[in-house]
């Protein structure tokens, strides 16, 4: 490429920095444009009989202060970044699901019984699936707690639309939430978005801008890190041979 391209990431901070260098990595210009900021809430976990811990998201790992009695207790995690966070937090026994809520789920019913105890979900105001739903189908005993709340970032869509004019290259989507943010910021505007290529970490990261007029959708072969860059890489390598 002539011409160093554009990569827009939606991510909050500060796993929005990671992102950044994996970026610059592929020669591309990263541009951190967090579509929503975290708030810590103010939560009291009851662990009275509970067996386990889950957490779909690393910002739940930074949002809590890990006591002894929550050490004491093993921690599943929804994928590789939330389990080193929740490694970096103080957590000990971390278990990796390496996939999205649904793989959780099923990782958690058929590691550990009903007959052991509760499953306590360490989760933000918005999440992507209903893991404790679906723990609770098969039997258990599953509630959650929210530890954090996530909320539109007040600069956003005016910074967003200010690069999307000018700019070329591509967009990576982390959460279902962050496309839903991009969606409402983009669907009214007089913007071209033919010349933006948007990548996501999952299907439910994409489809709320599949008919928006983006040049292309695609979506990373694992919801994980280090999947989303690889797609962006093959993206790259496409558009470099056009």
């Amino acid at each position: 490429m002539d011409e160093m391209k554009a990569c827009v990431i939606t991510r909050t901070e500060p796993g929005a920095q990671a992102t950044a260098e994996a970026v610059r990595g592929l020669g591309l210009s990263p541009l951190i444009m967090p579509a929503a900021w975290v708030e810590i809430t103010p939560a009291t976990l009851d662990l009275e009989g509970v067996q386990a811990l889950l957490m779909t998201s690393a910002a739940a790992a930074r949002a809590i202060q890990v006591t002894e009695t929550l050490k004491a207790l093993p921690l599943y995690a929804v994928g590789d970044a939330t389990a080193e966070a929740a490694l970096a937090a103080g957590f000990e026994t971390v278990i990796s699901a390496g996939g999205d809520g649904a793989t959780l789920a099923v990782l958690a019913a058929d590691r550990m019984s009903p007959r052991q105890g509760a499953l306590l979900h360490l989760r933000g105001r918005e999440v992507a699936g209903d893991v404790t739903g679906m723990l609770r189908a098969c039997g258990f005993e599953a509630r959650h707690v929210e530890v954090y709340a996530t909320h539109d970032h007040p600069d956003f869509k005016a910074n967003i639309l200010v690069h999307l004019a000018k700019d070329t290259g591509f967009i990576l989507i982390h959460s279902p939430a962050g496309a839903r943010r991009l969606a409402a910021a983009v669907s009214d505007a007089p913007v071209d978005l033919a010349s933006w290529c948007v990548i996501g970490l999952s299907s439910a990261c994409v489809k709320p801008l599949e008919e928006l007029g983006f040049s292309s959708t695609s979506i990373a072969d694992s919801p994980d890190e280090d999947a989303l860059i690889e797609a962006l890489r093959d993206e790259v390598e496409k558009q470099s041979l056009e």
